[in-house]
């Protein structure tokens, strides 16, 4: 039954003081009592109708622009923020206006919340506006200027943008920092962009004389690392050497990451032993692992090495081989894992099995997949096959998964075999992964086969079967695969099934043809919006075909109803936690239903409901995320508290150490029931999936959690 009341409004009061430099990467402590942050919820009918409207991605009539003009500021800052979150170009210059113009509004927080609308709706034409606040008075609106501006493609504005590495506020630097990362490395300016990082980094370099940076300045150094490091950008090799011997881990950390993203030299290969053995070893699990990384970077130098340069890089070689024997008998299993995967850059020898055995006996799962990996790698094609035979017929799910991506890697058709009995597996993570893995083979002599194969798993029972083999088959795209791709955007229902649809657009686009066009044509009256967005982009970029103009959005009420805050959950006095253990122990998490109300609200309905229960963590990325919460268990299940899927709920919030965010596909509005935790700091998240909560204990439980762990029961702490 709908109700006739919208969504309510939540708005928080914040205030923070500035952290210890040595701590910003560590999650918030629990408030006295276990309770998060103090928060106001408010309500009122216009803030209900707002949100309903901002729901049902629909302007209202132009009832929406109404309320950026309401009287009061709370409204017209919430109407700023719903209207950042209508998608870009389905929703065109008339939202761009007017955003721009709530830029003058005399509240700051509504000239904030319009600044950050324009950044994330990514319409070029608010770039010369967004610019014009880069030298307003006050420094925060100056840094959403700058942060929103960068996200823009308007390569014409990035000079201004780097002018603000010299602001006198260190905030507006910061974000003028990261807003680099986010432009491309391959334009005529790229070498001033990079230069220009280094400027700004200068006044921070490690000296005797260094004084003790502020955490702001701590923040500013690690976040040009960062950037310096995602640009791939040769010219901050000096700044990455310097700073991989940092006692911060956050310089550090990014300093190493840096080194692994441009060419190995003896400098670099020499920070990454010193990272893991020595007087200068680091004692954070995440600086070591991106050591093992570098060190994995440093093998395929070697093997193209001169005749004359080999003795030399003998003695280079034995080193790297004791500081990866350090790391694989680390106490972290992601360090461990990094060892057994940066062993497989190095020849097969002695050292390297002896490792490796190691690995293959290692308690944990993580571990003796990654040294699987390796194995197969560097063997002999007969031994590579059988070892991957074995590890396809074994009791643990997490080797039979490490068996298909190594079977998918070998190129050899004898791996087909495996795939085929893989795709057959009870375990559906390791069943749709070898799905995924046949289309490596498609150029092999058996690609009919394959291709056959593949046509009849697009019209399997089970949604995520049919999309890996979407995926498969574009690996080699064929006009063969223009029918069975149509029939599974035909007949696809169910959690899973808009994906399907728009990946197999992207396939026709990738096919060509008079075929695939007319059925992209016909796709743009798709009743899912984002299907629409698709095909709209595949006509355009792949046939060079306009399609005429769509309507800025379906003036319709959401089909489902809205929680409202008051009526379908409390209001709150503070923040709500929820602790979620798992058979590695328990983590608690602050939720932000001032900030992200319907993910709050989904995590809780799930929660409640008993919904996690006995679920997997299907993935783990070291120095990344862990994710889970897929009933299914292989990544391809999203079932929120209703049906349909959540609306992003994207905020300026920064995703930092134990960030709790919302998984989701290429479609913003995707959300579902996973979640991700991060590691680390991961800037390039910030602004594009929704954060909803935030680790405040169990950090520990955090770093340990692998592939196939378990979350035992999630209840919130009342």
């Amino acid at each position: 039954m709908r109700r006739a009341a919208a969504l309510a409004l939540v708005l928080a009061g914040c205030g923070s003081s500035e952290p210890d430099p040595e701590l910003l990467d560590q999650p918030a402590p629990m408030l006295p009592g276990g309770r998060g942050a103090a928060i106001e919820l408010l309500q009122s009918r216009e803030l209900d109708e707002l949100m309903q409207l901002e729901d049902a991605r629909s302007l209202g009539g132009g009832r929406l622009f109404e309320l950026l003009r309401d009287e009061h500021w709370q409204v017209r800052a919430r109407a700023a923020t719903a209207l950042g979150r209508f998608p870009f170009p389905r929703f065109g210059a008339e939202v761009t206006g007017a955003l721009a113009r709530a830029l003058e509004d005399p509240e700051l927080e509504v000239r904030l919340a319009a600044a950050f609308a324009l950044g994330i709706r990514g319409d070029p034409a608010g770039a010369g506006t967004l610019l014009a606040y880069r030298n307003d008075p006050e420094a925060r609106m100056r840094a959403y200027a700058v942060e929103a501006a960068s996200r823009l493609d308007a390569p014409a504005a990035h000079g201004q943008i780097l002018l603000s590495l010299r602001d006198a506020d260190l905030g507006v630097r910061v974000e003028a920092a990261v807003g680099t990362a986010r432009w491309s490395t391959t334009a005529a300016n790229a070498g001033e962009v990079d230069r220009a990082l280094l400027d700004a980094l200068h006044p921070y370099r490690i000296t005797p004389e260094s004084a003790h940076k502020s955490a702001v300045e701590a923040e500013l150094v690690w976040r040009i690392l960062w950037a310096l490091g995602r640009r791939k950008a040769e010219l901050g090799r000096g700044a990455f050497l310097e700073y991989a011997s940092s006692e911060n881990a956050l310089e550090r950390l990014f300093a190493l990451r840096g080194l692994a993203q441009i060419k190995p030299d003896p400098a670099g290969l020499n920070a990454a032993i010193a990272a893991l053995k020595g007087p200068t070893a680091t004692g954070d699990w995440r600086v070591a692992y991106e050591a093992t990384v570098l060190l994995g970077r440093f093998g395929p130098e070697l093997a193209n090495v001169t005749e004359e340069e080999r003795d030399s890089a003998r003695e280079s070689v034995s080193p790297v081989f004791e500081a990866l024997e350090t790391a694989a008998e680390h106490p972290s299993l992601h360090v461990r894992a990094g060892a057994m995967s940066a062993l497989g850059s190095y020849k097969d020898g002695e050292t390297v099995l002896a490792l490796l055995q190691r690995g293959r006996l290692d308690l944990s799962a993580s571990v003796r997949a990654a040294a699987l990996k390796t194995r197969a790698r560097i063997a002999s094609p007969a031994d590579a096959l059988d070892i991957l035979g074995h590890g396809a017929r074994g009791d643990d799910p997490v080797l039979r998964l490490a068996a298909a991506d190594a079977a998918g890697a070998l190129q050899d058709e004898r791996a087909v075999p495996i795939l085929f009995r893989l795709t057959r597996d009870p375990s559906l993570l390791v069943a749709t992964r070898a799905v995924e893995k046949l289309g490596r083979h498609l150029t092999s002599a058996r690609e009919a086969e394959l291709r056959s194969e593949l046509h009849g798993f697009l019209a399997h029972a089970d949604t995520g079967m049919r999309l890996s083999a979407v995926m498969a088959l574009r690996e080699q795209p064929d006009l063969s695969d223009v029918g069975p791709l149509a029939r599974a955007f035909k007949t696809t229902r169910g959690d899973g099934a808009s994906e399907v649809a728009f990946s197999v657009l992207q396939n026709l686009g990738k096919i060509g043809g008079e075929e695939a066009q007319r059925f992209l044509e016909k796709a743009l009256s798709d009743p899912r919006p984002y299907v629409r967005v698709v095909a709209r982009k595949v006509l355009s970029e792949g046939f060079g075909v306009t399609p005429p103009e769509e309507p800025p959005g379906l003036d319709v009420a959401s089909e489902h109803t809205v929680p409202l805050a008051g009526k379908d959950y409390p209001l709150w006095r503070f923040n709500p936690m929820v602790e979620v253990a798992t058979s590695r122990g328990s983590m608690v998490f602050e939720l932000f239903p001032a900030e992200a109300p319907l993910h709050v609200y989904n995590f809780l309905r799930l929660v409640d409901t008993k919904a996690y229960d006995e679920l997997s963590f299907h993935r783990v990325e070291p120095d990344f995320v862990i994710q889970g919460g897929d009933y299914r268990g292989d990544g391809n299940g999203a079932k929120p508290f209703v049906g349909e899927a959540l609306r992003a709920e994207f905020t300026p919030r920064r995703y930092t150490r134990g960030s709790l965010g919302m998984p989701r596909n290429e479609d913003p509005d995707s959300g579902g029931s996973q979640f991700f935790v991060t590691h680390v700091p991961t800037p390039h998240l910030d602004g594009r999936y929704t954060i909803f909560g935030e680790l405040r204990t169990g950090g520990d439980v955090l770093d340990q959690i692998e592939v196939g762990d378990r979350i035992l029961s999630a209840r919130i702490l009342r």
